[in-house]
């Protein structure tokens, strides 16, 4: 995976703990904060939500030109 140089400023107290919680994982900071930043991302970007059309073959080539009658036929009366 290709990466990008970047710089930040965090608050000394911050680091701090930072430095500790790398110390005792055994794991580089650079590593904890790159981990943090992934979980962050993954829960602010939206999700892209994935449509049902044209997911199914229906196997039926006339279908989409029948499609209430199919419904109609297979969940029930209007």
């Amino acid at each position: 995976m290709d990466k990008e140089r970047t710089s930040i400023l965090l608050e000394k107290d911050i680091m701090l703990k930072l430095k500790n919680m790398a110390k005792f994982s055994n794991k580089s900071t650079s590593f904890l904060i790159r981990e943090a930043v992934t979980e962050y991302v993954a829960k602010k970007v939206p999700k892209k939500e994935i449509g049902i059309i044209g997911i199914v073959n229906s196997g039926d080539p006339h279908f989409a030109e029948n499609d209430e009658e199919y419904l109609k036929k297979n969940f029930g009366k209007d």
